[in-house]
């Protein structure tokens, strides 16, 4: 099968999503003096499950228009939500997940206001775009592996949070917020 020029071009967005939330991160985030774990795991998630994966089945099967447009729209709400988010915490020392280091002051703005972690809710928003997209067992195996790796994450930031001098204001925000999703009862 060969693809079509809309499929390769969608496929190329798709996939240049991930290489985006590589090289963003590497513009945003602070990297940790004794642990670099995050950074390889982006690595690995982003170019390998990521962009190396969409560019490498999608190639191989026709994507219809509905999972298309679908995908299309999730990415979007990920792109949007990601470039919120790290504009938000731009230059407010936010480090790498997996780094236990924590952040000078909590961040309440932009879509922290509602969700703890916007960013890795971007990434498994992404995911669940490729898997749309291309609805195979490969890209399910790769959602749920992504899934539960920001999740890891974001649990692993929550307890390094909740030993640190913003314990106490934390735990309050954290009462209000939602873990990926807002808090729909406070």
């Amino acid at each position: 099968m060969i693809p079509s020029l809309s499929q390769v071009i969608f496929l190329l967005v798709l996939g240049g999503a991930f290489v985006h939330f590589l090289l963003g991160g590497a513009r945003t985030f602070v990297p940790s003096k004794d642990d670099d774990a995050g950074a390889g795991w982006a690595q690995f998630s982003f170019m390998l499950t990521g962009a190396l994966a969409t560019w490498f089945i999608g190639i191989l099967m026709p994507i219809r228009l509905y999972n298309g447009i679908v995908s299309a729209v999730l990415l979007l709400c990920s792109l949007v939500l990601y470039e919120w988010a790290r504009h938000v915490i731009w230059g407010r020392r936010f480090y790498l997940a997996w780094s236990n280091s924590v952040p000078d002051s909590l961040c309440q703005d932009g879509p922290y206001a509602w969700i703890r972690h916007p960013i890795y809710a971007s990434y498994i928003l992404a995911f669940l775009a490729e898997l749309v997209a291309l609805p195979t067992i490969a890209t399910l195996v790769i959602f749920i592996f992504n899934a539960a790796l920001f999740t890891h994450a974001a649990f692993s930031d929550e307890r390094s949070l909740a030993t640190s001098t913003l314990a106490t204001e934390y735990a309050l925000y954290k009462k209000r917020t939602g873990l990926f999703w807002p808090r729909l009862i406070a």
